[in-house]
């Protein structure tokens, strides 16, 4: 079960990704066999492209694999970098969380108002609910590794 947890984000993309490519390869297919697309592949494939920003951001934050620029902190001494590690951690925490609470009042300002899509009619807050799933998973994965930059620290300072 462990296992499955750790790796659920990098199996969930993978599968968003398959759902989307599937669609778009047979939307495509569609326009220039019939010469007609199909206006809800376009709906989907943006909702699977958000979903997959948030959620593989959270991937990339399990591990560790965010951009960042390490001249400055190249130039610290050690226990330096860990501590602005631990911070840029915390950041990343902290705009993770309001992510998820903006994202709440989006969803609720989408259900409220009955928003509907465009092209499915569907209830907007069901492709908006990802935005504070993902924001959850993505603050998560953040203070994990904060704690495990601590927890380093800590272990490098006992020897």
């Amino acid at each position: 079960m462990k296992k499955v947890l750790k790796e659920f984000e990098d199996h969930f993309c993978a599968a968003i990704l398959l759902i989307m490519l599937i669609l778009t390869f047979i939307n495509v297919v569609a326009r220039k066999l019939f010469l007609a697309s199909m206006p809800f592949v376009e709906e989907l494939t943006t909702c699977g492209l958000m979903v997959l920003s948030i959620v593989g951001a959270a991937t990339a934050a399990k591990r560790g694999a965010h951009l960042g620029l390490s001249l400055i902190t190249d130039l610290l001494p050690e226990k330096a970098q860990c501590v602005v590690a631990v911070i840029g951690d915390l950041l990343g925490a902290g705009f993770s969380g309001l992510i998820v609470y903006f994202g709440i009042f989006m969803v609720q300002n989408e259900f409220v108002n009955e928003l509907k899509t465009v092209g499915m009619s569907w209830p907007e807050w069901m492709f908006g609910i990802w935005l504070p799933i993902g924001g959850t998973i993505l603050c998560i994965r953040y203070i994990q590794l904060a704690v495990i930059k601590i927890k380093e620290a800590k272990e490098t300072k006992n020897k």
